[in-house]
């Protein structure tokens, strides 16, 4: 008899183990079923690397690894069998679609399209795969096999891939099924928040980011929650008419508390991080006094945009004034706002525009070297169900495809 494989999702991850199952049997008898809620599979596939794409990235593994917080240790064994250049000679030789590097080791593919990519990959398993969409699945139950209750019927496996996503960008059908699955068969779930997300600010600085919307700067970005540093970045960030985000914003986001009503909890920005405090003051100490007739907003404007300066002169207090008679109090004002502007958040990071999810399943109750349960046996978790995020630049869709190959590999007994 064919050994029958069930995989329970078909985003970014489901897609990626029935390629692997494709390209690893070798023409063993089996049978892939792959179940989708939506009418087509890889619908939040399509909004990665903003309609790009960004399918990987080329760092090498021990440098790769650190991308993923916790998880680098469990994810190791994973990126090892399967890293980024397997991700390049798969989409280069199985699917045909030649790839780029660009910035901070990114690969995309040259098409530039990510809706390209979902089809190809869906083309690819066309032949060998069953596909059902519009198909709810309402349970699954361990006896002798795993029988999977859909909105058409039930189906029954030897083994079962769950990979139905997080709880980020719900739109895309992201509603957090894999906790609930996964809990029903026995394991646990670390309660779930958004990552890689932009963040909302509270108040006048909501209003302040609001008048600066669309304009980037590269920046020194740290967190603070009730008085203590929790995290920071430097790199670019963008204002918005909601708040911040940019890489440098979004990566530090699965780090604000779950819950900040009543809390002081907010972002600290220095927007000239490549000078300490001192050696700012004395900069603009020394620009003050050889060019006395200049508006302080235009001596700004040498290290921030235009409008930014602007806006920090504005904040404090010294909108308008020159050089001329600026006192040392309205210098240390604009240190301040400079070098410590002070972003109240609204609140944590959203899930609904959160790029990917951080909680899940605990790794703890995962096989690293296998990806299969450690409480349910034949049945393999991957993806977004599992509690791992990585930052921006092609991690989390490189995880996926590591772990893909990991469960199909086991489940087909190949070496």
């Amino acid at each position: 008899m064919k050994k029958r494989i069930g995989i329970i999702g078909g985003g970014a991850a489901g897609l990626f183990a029935a390629c692997q199952l494709k390209r690893l049997s070798g023409g063993s008898d089996i049978k892939v079923t792959l179940i989708e809620k939506n009418p087509v599979p890889g619908k939040k596939l399509i909004l990665t690397g903003h309609g790009r794409c960004n399918i990987t990235n080329r760092k090498e593994i021990n440098k790769l690894k650190e991308g993923y917080h916790d998880a680098d240790k469990f994810l190791y064994p994973a990126l090892k069998e399967f890293g980024p250049e397997d991700t390049v000679r798969f989409f280069e030789n199985e699917i045909g679609l030649k790839v780029k590097e660009e910035d901070n080791n990114r690969i995309f593919p040259v098409c530039d399209s990510a809706v390209t990519v979902r089809d190809r990959l869906v083309s690819y398993i066309s032949g060998t795969t069953e596909i059902v969409c519009d198909a709810n699945v309402k349970g699954i139950r361990k006896t002798s096999c795993f029988e999977v209750e859909t909105s058409k019927g039930t189906l029954s496996f030897d083994n079962v891939i769950l990979s139905c996503g997080g709880s980020s960008f719900p739109k895309t059908g992201s509603t957090g099924d894999s906790y609930r699955f996964a809990e029903s068969l026995g394991h646990s779930v670390i309660p779930v928040r958004g990552a890689l997300a932009p963040l909302k600010a509270d108040g006048k600085d909501k209003a302040f980011c609001k008048s600066l919307s669309g304009v980037p700067v590269n920046a020194g970005v740290a967190l603070y929650s009730e008085g203590r540093k929790t995290a920071s970045k430097e790199g670019e960030i963008l204002f918005a008419e909601f708040g911040l985000t940019g890489p440098a914003v979004m990566e530090i986001s699965r780090e604000v508390p779950k819950d900040i009503n009543g809390k002081d909890v907010y972002i600290e920005l220095d927007l000239v991080p490549s000078m300490s405090d001192e050696e700012f003051d004395k900069v603009l100490l020394d620009l003050i006094g050889q060019h006395s007739d200049t508006k302080i907003t235009t001596l700004l404007s040498r290290f921030v945009p235009q409008s930014v300066a602007s806006e920090i002169t504005a904040r404090a207090g010294a909108e308008g004034l020159y050089a001329q008679g600026f006192t040392k109090e309205n210098r240390k004002n604009v240190c301040r706002e400079i070098k410590h502007l002070k972003i109240v958040l609204a609140e944590a990071a959203d899930l609904n525009i959160a790029y990917v999810t951080r909680g899940g399943v605990p790794l703890k109750e995962v096989d690293r070297k296998t990806m299969e349960s450690k409480i349910v046996p034949g049945l393999y978790i991957i993806g977004e169900a599992l509690d791992i995020d990585g930052i921006s630049g092609g991690y989390n869709l490189q995880a996926c495809m590591s772990e893909a190959y990991l469960a199909s590999k086991n489940i087909l007994n190949t070496n």
